[in-house]
């Protein structure tokens, strides 16, 4: 638990950070999460007062864990692909993407 936010007990007990909290997190901007919140990827709710975002520590953490993974997957498909571009062996596995041109 940080320094700044406590259990929202009217919430289940269930520690809410800020945005600004989120986006140290994060590792991003507080606008960027901002732009997470707005488009439904990030959820968020009404803290206490009644008018800020709050975020759930927990719906933060999967967030983070859901990048990472995601992060993870591209680097290691983009090393495969420039592995097999440098040993002239054509990429296994690879799906069409919206950015190929047709063949």
């Amino acid at each position: 638990m940080t320094a700044w936010s406590t259990p929202d007990w009217d919430n289940g007990g269930v520690e809410d950070v800020s945005i600004e909290e989120a986006a140290v997190e994060l590792g991003m901007s507080p606008t960027a999460v901002i732009r997470l919140l707005e488009s439904g990827q990030l959820p968020s709710h009404l803290g206490a007062d009644g008018r800020r975002r709050r975020i759930n520590r927990v719906d933060l953490v999967e967030h983070r864990e859901q990048r990472f993974a995601l992060r993870h997957q591209m680097v290691q498909e983009q090393r495969a692909l420039r592995w097999a571009e440098a040993s002239g062996v054509p990429p296994v596995g690879r799906d069409r993407g919206a950015d190929d041109l047709p063949g």
